[in-house]
């Protein structure tokens, strides 16, 4: 998690429609839903700190 705002649970607060559609097609794909909450976390962390 990328600091502060995105500590969680507060980082779900955070999410978008996308990240949450993302999260379903992964658990319905049978991957565990603390994986999928922390994998969806890490991208968002990556994005938020890549150079733009």
């Amino acid at each position: 998690m990328n600091g502060a705002d995105e500590a969680f649970p507060a980082a779900l607060e955070q999410w978008t429609c996308e990240d949450w559609q993302e999260y379903r097609r992964r658990v319905k794909d049978g991957e565990g839903s603390a994986r999928c909450m922390y994998a969806i976390t890490q991208r968002r962390a990556r994005e938020t700190e890549a150079p733009r």
